[in-house]
């Protein structure tokens, strides 16, 4: 085997193994989540004004799930859970009146019931910040 075919296998390979990591690590159990866990009202500053989603975060089946609602959409199963440092990230597609935009939601810990937020719509296309409070 020549070591061009040798390198590319390997690299291929090496990103195999990033791909599957990332897979396994997505989900979090309750002992990882650790304070996170239950139910959270956060509130998010949006170009349109301010906005409420409430977040209640549970044990399904030995894995954190989430499950977001607001006055304005309907609710919003949240699968992709995982720890980054002391954040908890919650990754999702979502839909708003009829359009479908991937979502990322971050939770940074800020005092015992209180949580700074980015909400990160479309990779970075468009960022809201809020806080929340654990209810």
């Amino acid at each position: 085997m020549r070591t061009g075919n040798r390198s590319a296998i390997a690299v291929i390979a090496a990103l195999f193994i990033v791909a599957f990591a990332g897979i396994a690590s997505a989900q979090i159990t309750a002992a990882e989540a650790g304070n996170f866990m239950g139910q959270w009202e956060l509130n998010i500053d949006g170009p349109q004004g301010a906005f409420a989603l409430t977040l209640k975060l549970a044990d399904k089946e030995g894995r954190v799930e989430g499950e977001l609602a607001s006055d304005f959409a309907p609710p919003q199963t949240v699968t992709d859970v995982s720890k980054s440092d002391a954040d908890l990230v919650l990754k999702y597609i979502g839909s708003f009146q009829g359009q479908s935009f991937d979502a990322k939601i971050t939770l940074t810990p800020d005092g015992e019931k209180n949580v700074k937020v980015v909400f990160d719509v479309m990779s970075g296309q468009f960022i809201m910040n809020g806080t929340g409070v654990k209810k």
